[in-house]
């Protein structure tokens, strides 16, 4: 076996191990104590936090050219000023998102928010939809749970660095409480796919080289 094929095979080796060990997911958590200096929002252009290898950028997305992204107590918001409450509203005038942008490629494995209601059999519940790669999906009705709702998002098998959150409906209203996210990595299957056609073309090429000599 030439060193070209035994280098491939370990490099593929190592890609297919790294895929079934699975990346360390990461938790980015907004919600916290109250306190008298978190009692108040503080608005920036951006929210820089990280955790282990993953860097998160939150900022605001608003048709108001002073949208700052906002925080205080119980998570992130939006401000779009003129009274706005601060959170991750929705009216008949629009509605305020918020942009998640991640260092790297990540899978997104629950969003958590503080303030969700659910409403009565399900009428004025909060609702919100999450956009990535040209696609938009809507979550709605959960459990309600208190202080924060949370949403799994295994199911919808979400990739990508930037991710818009926003309100949806006439009367929503909530912040967001945290992010759970884990880097992204290749699939057992194209990895090994990958290695085969490696060892193919060297073999090749050994054979071409033999019949020349």
């Amino acid at each position: 076996m030439s060193q070209f094929i035994k280098s491939s095979l370990l490099a593929t080796a190592a890609v297919l191990s790294m895929a079934a060990s699975g990346a360390h997911a990461e938790s980015f958590n907004f919600y916290q104590s109250k306190t008298l200096s978190n009692l108040v929002d503080t608005n920036s252009s951006v929210i820089n936090v990280t955790s282990g290898n993953i860097g998160l950028a939150l900022s605001a997305v608003s048709s108001s050219s002073s949208a700052k992204v906002t925080r205080r107590w119980d998570g992130v918001g939006v401000n779009s000023g003129l009274g706005d409450p601060g959170d991750l509203n929705s009216s008949l005038l629009g509605s305020n998102t918020l942009l998640l942008t991640f260092n790297q490629l990540v899978s997104l494995n629950s969003l958590g928010f503080s303030s969700w209601d659910n409403g009565i059999f399900g009428i004025g519940a909060d609702k919100v939809s999450i956009t990535t790669g040209g696609k938009t999906y809507n979550l709605s009705s959960n459990d309600g749970k208190s202080p924060i709702t949370t949403f799994s998002l295994a199911s919808l098998g979400l990739q990508g660095q930037s991710f818009l959150i926003t309100a949806q409906g006439a009367t929503s209203s909530f912040r967001l409480a945290n992010v759970n996210a884990t880097l992204a990595v290749p699939e057992a299957g194209t990895s090994a796919m990958l290695g085969l056609g490696l060892a193919g073309i060297a073999l090749v090429a050994r054979r071409r080289k033999s019949r020349k000599a």
